[in-house]
């Protein structure tokens, strides 16, 4: 899913870049000072883990890949604001070190990957935990990493088919082969955030104290009492 420099058209880089820099305003505001020493260990293992998964990548139309994000387990485990920043260090990174993804197309790709692949995941399973009370976390927790991946990809083929002529393909073409891809990889993505949140829920729910997604399940409430 990363764009490559030269893919996209300056209208497309001017508006993406522009709505990535607000929410990158408002993540670290709100990050800033809350972040403590059982998240800050734990961010930067999901971090580490997901710039190694995002370089297992397969070609698709026009030069984009395919891979796994990583978004909606960091957006849910270490909530949508943290999980933004971990994510942008992650393309950051890839694009200085090894040219994947475009420093033209940064805005793009922390938009559909830091973002969309981000956000959508942390407030699908943020509304039906509400709702639900936290029965069957797991599988809203796969629904929201499938429907954040496709969301995030089908946006990053909006963004290429809309630049035309300088991406050789339009929409008809570029959104389609990017959503068909990623809703194979969709499913991957959903079983392996479910074994993370699962996972750390049993092990660790105490490090979950601080994500805005999770906080209110009672395994959670029950280890932050503990602490206190």
């Amino acid at each position: 899913m990363h764009i490559p420099d030269g893919f996209l058209s300056p209208q497309i880089i001017i508006i993406t870049f522009a709505i990535t820099i607000i929410f990158w305003i408002i993540a670290f505001k709100r990050v800033k000072g809350r972040l403590d020493e059982r998240q800050v260990p734990l961010m930067g293992l999901l971090t580490a883990l997901f710039f190694a998964a995002q370089m297992m990548n397969y070609p698709i139309v026009g030069g984009t890949t395919a891979h796994l994000l990583g978004g909606a387990a960091l957006g849910i485990i270490l909530g949508p604001f943290a999980g933004c920043i971990s994510m942008t260090i992650i393309l950051v990174l890839q694009a200085f070190l090894f040219g994947d993804g475009g420093l033209t197309a940064l805005g793009a790709n922390v938009l559909n990957m830091g973002i969309i692949g981000v956000f959508v995941p942390a407030f699908i399973v943020l509304a039906f935990n509400k709702i639900t009370k936290g029965k069957g976390l797991l599988v809203w927790v796969f629904i929201g990493a499938f429907a954040g991946d496709v969301l995030a990809a089908i946006a990053a083929g909006a963004e290429l088919g809309f630049s035309q002529p300088v991406f050789q393909y339009g929409l008809n073409v570029a959104v389609p082969a990017m959503a068909i891809n990623h809703s194979v990889i969709g499913v991957i993505e959903g079983v392996v955030t479910a074994v993370l949140v699962g996972v750390l829920l049993k092990l660790r729910p105490d490090v979950l104290s601080k994500s805005s997604v999770l906080k209110s399940l009672p395994a959670v409430k029950a280890a932050q009492e503990n602490t206190e």
